[in-house]
């Protein structure tokens, strides 16, 4: 097949576009408006990128659409402190243009595999039972607590793609990812920004490197299953070879046995950093205040554990523990330090 990544040089863009081009079993053509996390995870090998902006090269983006068999939709605006600091920004991109991609994969007939999240469950309440992607309710919180922009955008569009499958026939899969972690995930922090500021994994990652305090969100309580990239990208592989048992469908992607608080994730790399890259470390752990962290209207979901029997059922399963994923994930971020803050700053 000819496949089209948009978003490819993201974190799960380019784990994914290094799979694909070491299967070596399809056409893929990788889709960005800059390519370093790639040319950093290809290791300066070859690939085959194309310089796209989808908010603003439209033409181009449907002609790369008309030329696919399968188009991923990869784009995204995914970190929290955007949601405060840039909620329309993050609307713009997360609906509006991804919409551009939709409507394209509409038009010439194509296969469409979307990035969703699971950030459209929304609040738990409490509730210990996994998120079904076809019967759990998706609630969010009041207007004033802006962080549930994302996921009403991102929400929207699925709604967006399940409707155009309805009234015109759009072969689609939603996928929605549970706290994929591994190399490239985001960059390091030298100095905590709140309006520059990496995810929970690497969050914590910058702060053992740069030997700051790992900050725990309201004291860390919540709890996530966090998946190895590793993990997630044989997951969609097995999306890709699956079309007809995963056509129409939305689809959970996620490691529930990989559980645990925040508070959890942070003693336990802590640990591993002490034990396996820096013995002298000393690594301090405190706790403050969502709104300090990140803002005014700031909220969170309690937990956040996925079904996944739509993938077990087509012969999926994950591999990687906890503390193997964040060996691993940590291992890359360790011994390529100096090449991500070339690439990407700090």
């Amino acid at each position: 097949m000819k496949i089209a990544l948009f978003g490819a040089s993201g974190f799960v863009g380019s784990n994914l576009a290094h799979h694909l081009e070491r299967q070596g079993q399809h056409d893929i053509r990788l889709c960005d408006i800059e390519d370093k996390k790639l040319r950093l995870r290809f290791e300066n090998r070859s690939f085959d990128y194309e310089p796209v902006d989808i908010s603003a090269d439209t033409d181009r983006v449907d002609e790369i659409v008309a030329d696919s068999d399968l188009v991923f939709d990869l784009a995204a605006y995914v970190h929290p402190a955007m949601f405060i600091s840039n909620p329309l920004d993050v609307v713009q991109l997360n609906f509006f243009d991804c919409l551009g991609v939709i409507r394209s994969c509409v038009r010439h007939k194509k296969r469409l595999i979307h990035f969703s999240t699971s950030e459209v469950y929304g609040k738990t309440g409490g509730s210990v039972e996994p998120f079904r992607e076809d019967e759990t309710d998706l609630v969010l919180g009041p207007i004033r607590n802006q962080r549930w922009i994302y996921s009403c955008a991102k929400q929207l569009l699925d709604r967006m793609i399940f409707a155009y499958g309805v009234e015109h026939g759009l072969n689609y899969t939603l996928i929605r990812p549970f706290n994929f972690v591994g190399p490239l995930m985001d960059k390091f922090s030298k100095a905590w920004d709140r309006d520059d500021n990496p995810r929970v994994f690497a969050n914590f990652m910058s702060s053992l490197v740069y030997d700051r305090p790992m900050m725990l969100v309201d004291g860390g309580l919540n709890r996530r299953c966090f998946t190895y990239i590793d993990d997630a990208v044989s997951a969609l592989q097995a999306v890709i070879d699956h079309p007809n048992e995963t056509n129409r469908q939305i689809i959970n992607v996620g490691n529930p046995a990989n559980e645990t608080t925040i508070k959890g994730l942070a003693e336990m790399m802590a640990a591993l950093y002490i034990k396996e890259f820096e013995p002298s470390a000393h690594p301090s752990i405190e706790s403050v205040a969502s709104q300090d962290f990140y803002g005014r209207g700031y909220e969170d979901c309690d937990r956040r554990m996925p079904d996944i029997s739509k993938l077990t059922a087509i012969g999926w399963k994950p591999k990687y523990g906890l503390e193997e994923t964040l060996m691993n994930s940590m291992s890359y971020f360790v011994n390529n330090k100096t090449r991500m803050v070339e690439m990407l700053g700090d």
